[in-house]
């Protein structure tokens, strides 16, 4: 029951908004602002926001998606 779930949440949203899509523009976004800028405290920030992206769309959503389920 607990693979049913997380895979309704992530089969009812499109491509752009799947766990391989978040992962991969996120990578993207890494490696461009460091061959365009070339600072790492640029790349650091945007790490950091990444991570923070990655964390609310990656794992907070689906946990609570899951938990709104079971209750129901």
């Amino acid at each position: 029951m607990d693979t049913n779930s997380k895979n309704s949440f992530w089969d009812s949203k499109p491509n752009w908004c799947q766990p391989w899509s978040i992962i991969s523009f996120g990578v993207l976004v890494l490696i461009f602002s460091w061959k365009i800028i070339n600072n790492i405290i640029v790349t650091s920030i945007l790490g950091f926001f990444i991570f923070i992206w990655w964390t609310l769309f990656l794992i907070l959503a689906p946990n609570s998606y899951q938990v709104n389920n079971e209750e129901e």
